[in-house]
């Protein structure tokens, strides 16, 4: 179990961040001098606040994270602490140190979040690719219900009917992006994907650039940030990896990785999760695997488009959530069709 301290952190100032921090490390690093104290704040989260806290040597420190505002809605953070921990003995997570009343403090992962232009790197993309095997390895004894279409309709039954802003809620009518619109967009894709036959495995679900961190001494990376870790349709991590090249501030789908990429990181992470060379990874299943990843692009731009705008609701960060919500749903509309047609084997 991981206690719980009977403490809130104030967000919304470095000062309240701070103090809060101060009251965590107490707990978790009492022979600190805490007077001499060091911190650091990280800003590339568009969910949760999170702060570093370190004594002598940036690379021990300790990571408080505090909870974006009514993301209790819609993420489990119980289930969230388990999976962390689950991760942890397996080797591909950081330490969970203590709870406290709206965040979590942790272990630091040493390195630098990955960027665009890094991704691309072969060492960077290979060592991506082999964790996300190992991820998928991973046996948390939950039920193989893939979260996909549950934590969607989920989104979609905490999104109101309109916006109180009459300028958004014209926005969301004109884009096709109304909540019934969304519903049967649902609908139809969960009828499209399901009879694939894709295997369910435990997944991350959320393999943003920034929640990757690149350990140069080691040239490994580690995955940050699983708040929506659970079983999934396995494809699906790999699409919204790849759906990630595009960013988020500035959606360029250019950047998505071209068909001999995939390939690439395909026979990469086969050859990891099957537990053989990569000359031993046949062609018929990395082009099995490339056209069930293809078709679950579609799953991430519909589910991430519905976070953001129901992020757009409720969140207190400085992001323009309805605009990247609209822009996600844009590109699913742009490539459904064309992504419906694609064929694709059905797993036997």
């Amino acid at each position: 179990m991981v206690a719980t301290l009977a403490v809130e952190v104030d967000g919304r100032t470095e000062v309240g961040l701070r103090s809060g921090a101060r009251r965590i490390l107490k707990h978790v690093r009492p022979n600190w001098p805490h007077d001499k104290l060091h911190f650091k704040t990280y800003t590339a989260g568009v969910t949760n606040i999170l702060v570093g806290v370190w004594c002598e040597s940036e690379r021990d420190q300790v990571l408080v994270r505090v909870y974006g505002n009514n993301t209790h809605l819609f993420i489990d953070r119980q289930a969230e602490i388990k999976t962390m921990k689950v991760i942890h003995e397996a080797s591909c997570g950081p330490e969970v140190y203590v709870a406290f009343t709206n965040g979590l403090c942790y272990a630091f992962t040493p390195g630098v979040p990955l960027t665009f232009k890094s991704v691309t790197h072969e060492n960077v993309w290979r060592a991506v690719s082999k964790q996300v095997a190992k991820i998928h390895k991973i046996q948390t004894g939950d039920k193989r219900n893939p979260m996909l279409f549950p934590k969607l309709r989920q989104f979609l039954s905490l999104l109101p009917d309109a916006f109180s802003d009459a300028e958004k809620q014209k926005r969301v009518v004109a884009s096709g992006c109304t909540k019934k619109k969304l519903s049967q967009m649902a609908d139809e894709l969960e009828g499209h994907l399901t009879p694939l036959g894709c295997p369910v495995v435990f997944c991350h679900n959320d393999l943003l650039v920034r929640n990757i961190i690149w350990d140069d001494d080691l040239k490994s990376v580690t995955f940050i940030d699983f708040e929506y870790a659970a079983p999934n349709h396995q494809p699906f991590d790999i699409a919204n990896h790849f759906n990630e090249y595009s960013g988020m501030e500035e959606l360029d789908w250019t950047r998505y990785p071209s068909p001999e990429v995939q390939r690439s990181w395909l026979r990469s992470y086969l050859a990891e999760y099957q537990g053989v060379a990569e000359d031993q990874v046949s062609v018929q299943d990395i082009e099995l695997w490339r056209g069930w990843v293809t078709k679950f692009t579609l799953a991430s731009h519909l589910l991430w488009g519905v976070w953001g705008l129901l992020q757009d609701c409720h969140s207190s960060l400085d992001f323009d959530y309805i605009t990247y919500g609209i822009s996600r749903i844009a590109e699913y509309k742009r490539r459904k069709e064309e992504i419906f047609r694609l064929d694709v084997a059905v797993k036997k």
